[in-house]
């Protein structure tokens, strides 16, 4: 690019770029990938051995970099940092146990306890069909999970478990139980996914934010990383990687200058063995009693807590975790009982204590309640502390049966309550008891999710989300023949499905694998294979076009990846000559599904076409939705009539535009509720998949093929099964066409 410097090529940090060294010989295989995949290639400079490095410009003559390789990599200086420790003292906290509801209130709110909607709703939670557990869970979708786990492979049994943790304000107070603390955060979130082996598989990653180079800083960051460094030891774990931004101060104009607190962030890791049996922070009715389970070996402390947050305050003590061994030992505990299948339902403690972890456990549900009593979790009669403290802790449902092994590993816990359909949340504490409202507190900490999300969507349908979150709980109805198993491999040839796709899908991978475990043979084709003529189509009885973002929907959706199949003799004839033949099928879905409605496919009958448009919210939308399945003549839908299934969405351009009346359209899905979110998108007359007059073309915005397996449904009933319903549509095209084919 001739306008950019030559300080702008060779130091810009583009993303989505990568640098190889070949042999020469490999170059003209990566050059017909590349062109096959769109993808940029250029061949820039060649290893020598004269150990020098140099950068030159051809067309300008200039040298931007022209030196030896021991300039690079010669010995640096060792870095000195000199300090003093500066001693903080925080007052300490007052507070009045007749305010517990104003406390509750406010600490709800707060943007690290609240609900966290206004993030994960517009984020694609489901790419790539591999994501076992993501944020939201339960009936109402709420994002409370903790622990996010990829499968490995579409087999969907091992995969990788994730989660992060920090604690800056107790840091404050304290470096060492700050870094004591994140790491206990990252462990107590990653517990509910069953690890190979136990606390041992886990790896961590350190990533600290410091204010170096100011009075005290560089020795409160000293003993942070000391006491990391030490917690991991004691806990037989590992950090082998992490990075830092050690200059996180910010100076103004009028001499104010404003410093980060010192902050570790840990992300773990580990191998999950079943994405299957990963626990949810939601309670079960009839799953069980509540069990509080302690941690951190320590009394509770309420220094650098949400709850002193509210009262504008750090506080002088802060919860650490005292005994290392004691914490591996109750860590891998509650491993052996996920293992077991003993463990219902469970949530850590964290941002906002025992009372914000116990809310949340009632939140995913309607008519979902506890009673607890408190009295014999300490001898200290302070319920706020109690109720506030946040103490590395977590709370499980297990029938009584668990007693007994947590009893003989010796782990501080309690038998605290049980589960009610009173939508109420009631507490006692040394012969008191107080009343929670489970329903309002769940507005009150939704309500911040709810001011944020009106300064990123539209039409004010942040306001219709406020309103509605809790009135679409996902309800499903089966088909009465769906038995659950996996369908065994067909006999005989298989039909050939072609995966189509451009640059910029993301869901190929996803819907290769439903069509094969349908009975297809899958063909990859690209649109450069049918703008080159490498791919006609000929052989090929179903073809399914994909979800992501061609050509960055720089043009809009699909519109580009539509212009060129359009405007291209080959490819257009490949597909006309695919849609005019009696003995094909097709779906389009997502991205997909605005291709084929920008190539008419669906209503080629219409003289006023319907089109995709933007979604009501004005943004992209991610959620997991159900759908209705009326009476239809669609071939891949026709058996599941009747049904009600979750089904994933991400997309932007969602809304089915159709400009004429609904009888003229073959709507064959449609969303359960009308209104945002469950209708997320706005679309005409509900619609969220349509199928051409034959019933031989589908297109849905929904992803069917990345919700075939129940660990990849964001909320499946309890029983278990193999696949879920909507493999079924994969299936009825392959036995279409293998009927079509015997005649």
């Amino acid at each position: 690019d001739p306008t950019l410097s030559d300080k702008e090529i060779i130091g810009n940090e583009s993303q989505e770029r990568i640098g190889l060294v070949l042999p020469e010989k490999a170059i003209a295989k990566l050059k017909t990938i590349a062109d096959r995949e769109r993808a940029p290639m250029y061949e820039v400079g060649v290893v020598t051995s004269d150990k020098h490095f140099s950068i030159a410009s051809a067309k300008k003559g200039t040298h931007p970099m022209d030196l030896d390789l021991s300039a690079l990599f010669g010995s640096s200086p060792k870095t000195v940092m000199t300090d003093e420790t500066v001693v903080t003292n925080y007052e300490e906290l007052h507070y009045y146990a007749s305010q517990l509801q104003n406390y509750l209130v406010q600490v709800l709110q707060l943007e690290s306890v609240s609900c966290k909607d206004w993030l994960t709703n517009k984020v694609d939670r489901c790419v790539g069909g591999k994501v076992a557990k993501q944020q939201c869970a339960g009936a109402l979708q709420l994002p409370l999970n903790n622990v996010g786990v990829m499968a490995l492979d579409y087999n969907g049994k091992e995969g990788i478990a994730t989660s992060i943790g920090h604690s800056p304000l107790t840091a404050l107070i304290s470096p060492t139980a700050g870094s004591r603390n994140a790491i206990a955060e990252t462990l107590t979130n990653i517990v509910w996914a069953p690890l190979k082996d136990g606390l041992q598989s886990v790896s961590l990653s350190a990533n600290w934010m410091w204010a170096c180079r100011n009075k005290g800083e560089d020795a409160r960051l000293y003993e942070a990383v000391e006491a990391a460094s030490n917690f991991a030891i004691e806990l037989g774990i590992n950090i082998p990687t992490g990075k830092d931004s050690l200059s996180m101060k910010q100076k103004y104009p009028d001499g104010g200058d404003v410093i980060a607190p010192g902050t570790v962030i840990i992300s773990a890791a580990a191998h999950c063995t079943d994405v299957q049996k990963v626990v949810e922070p939601v309670l079960k009715r009839n799953g069980g009693n509540i069990y509080y389970i302690n941690f951190s070996g320590a009394q509770f402390e309420l220094g650098g807590s949400a709850f002193a947050q509210v009262l504008n305050k750090i506080g002088d003590k802060a919860p650490t975790v005292t005994d290392a061994e004691g914490f591996k030992t109750a860590f891998n505990v509650v491993q052996s009982l996920i293992k077991e299948g003993k463990i219902q339902a469970g949530h850590d403690i964290g941002s906002g204590g025992l009372i914000t972890t116990l809310l949340e456990m009632c939140f995913a549900e309607n008519d979902l309640g506890a009673t607890i009593d408190l009295s014999g979790l300490s001898a200290d009669e302070d319920l706020i502390k109690t109720l506030f403290a946040e103490n590395a802790g977590v709370v499980i449902q297990a029938d009584s049966s668990v007693e007994a092994t947590l009893e003989e590993n010796f782990l501080e816990w309690a038998n605290i309550g049980e589960v009610t359909t009173s939508q109420e949340l009631t507490i006692h504490h040394f012969g008191k008891s107080y009343h929670f409202n489970i329903p309002e507190l769940r507005d009150v900490w939704y309500l911040t999710s709810y001011l944020l999300d009106k300064q990123q969507t539209k039409n004010d349908k942040a306001t219709e989300r406020y309103q509605n979150y809790s009135e679409q709980p996902l309800q499903y109805t089966f088909p009465a023949h769906f038995t659950g198993e996996k369908p065994a491999r067909p006999s005989g040839k298989r039909p050939i499905a072609a995966v189509i796709r451009e640059k910029g899908s993301n869901s190929e991978r996803e819907m290769a694998n439903a069509l094969y475990l349908a009975g297809f043979d899958v063909k990859d084709v690209h649109t450069t294979d049918l703008i080159s003529g490498r791919e006609t189509l000929e052989d090929v009885q179903f073809i399914g076009a994909v979800g992501g973002f061609s050509n960055s929907d720089v043009l809009g959706s699909a519109k580009g990846w539509a212009g060129a199949l359009l405007y291209n003799e080959q490819a257009k004839k490949a597909l006309d000559n695919f849609f005019a033949r009696p003995d094909t099928l097709s779906v389009g879905i997502c991205n997909g599904c605005q291709l084929f409605m920008e190539l008419e496919v669906i209503n080629p009958e219409h003289a006023e076409h319907g089109k995709m448009w933007h979604n009501d919210s004005g943004k992209h939308e991610s959620g997991f939705v159900s759908v209705t399945i009326p009476e239809n003549n669609s071939v891949m839908l026709s058996t599941l009539a009747g049904s009600t299934l979750g089904v994933w969405i991400s997309h932007g351009e969602g809304k089915f535009h159709l400009p004429l009346a609904e009888t003229e359209y073959n709507i064959v899905g449609k969303y359960a509720y009308q209104e945002y979110p469950a209708n997320p998108n706005g679309s005409d007359y509900n619609t969220a998949m349509l199928c051409d007059k034959t019933g031989r073309h589908l297109v849905t915005m929904p992803h069917i093929e990345r919700s075939v397996f129940p660990w990849q449904w964001a909320y499946y009933p309890d029983e278990k099964t193999a696949v879920s319903p909507w493999l079924e549509a994969f299936i009825n095209a392959r036995k279409w066409i293998e009927a079509r084919n015997a005649k």
